[in-house]
């Protein structure tokens, strides 16, 4: 299993951050699949791109967040945590059905964390007393082809 981790400040240019460490992911885990990998970097940039936007600080320190993710032959995973105020967030309420003609109002509809929900097998969201957990999961179907053998 391979991990990769990323301390980041909540401001755009940590996006950036984001998208260099998936690089140097795909760099290092050059087997998984390209559905896999746009599968999982859509819900992770989605999921980045919430906190730096939507966050509000839960005291005067800027927010901050934390990134781990996991290779394995059976999954792709990341943990999210900040240190923002609880984000309050519903994900089965996460919007599916509205018009997704106009792409202009999705980070500010929900329709991003739906987006993430929709590419991710496993997606949890968790209060913390420090902050906030978002978990992606993403089976491999390396682990599918092999258990059937």
């Amino acid at each position: 299993m391979s991990r990769f981790s990323l301390r980041a400040d909540g401001v755009p240019e940590s996006l950036e951050l984001v998208h260099d460490l998936l690089d140097e992911v795909w760099e290092s885990e050059a087997g998984i699949d390209l559905m896999e990998r746009i599968r999982f970097e859509t819900a992770l940039i989605e999921v980045a791109s919430n906190i730096i936007e939507h966050s509000k600080p839960a005291s005067s320190d800027p927010i901050r967040f934390r990134l781990e993710l996991e290779c394995s032959p059976e999954r792709l995973y990341a943990e999210f945590h900040d240190n923002a105020k609880p984000a309050g967030i519903d994900l089965s309420a996460a919007p599916l059905q509205e018009d997704l003609s106009s792409l202009d109002n999705i980070s500010s509809t929900g329709r991003g964390l739906a987006l993430a929900k929709v590419a991710l097998d496993e997606f949890s969201y968790a209060k913390l007393v420090s902050g906030n957990k978002w978990t992606l999961m993403c089976k491999r179907n390396a682990s599918q082809d092999t258990a059937g053998s």
